[in-house]
């Protein structure tokens, strides 16, 4: 099973599997025209961005 965005929780971190980037999971805004938007951090990064909910990612353990 592939994890996506959307099956991720706030403030956990994780890979993009098509970029390999790492993203922090801020939250989500719901009250957009085009639906639910999933906020995100990219590391390195100071403002954040959006991700499509399907996006497949790869979860990041905080034990690392």
């Amino acid at each position: 099973m592939t994890l996506k965005v959307r099956n991720m929780q706030i403030g956990q971190t994780f890979r993009l599997k098509r970029t390999g980037d790492l993203y922090t999971l801020l939250g989500h805004k719901r009250d957009t025209p085009g639906g639910t938007q999933w906020v995100v951090r990219r590391s390195g990064f100071a403002a954040p961005t959006t991700l499509h909910p399907a996006c497949h990612v790869v979860p990041i353990s905080q034990q690392q």
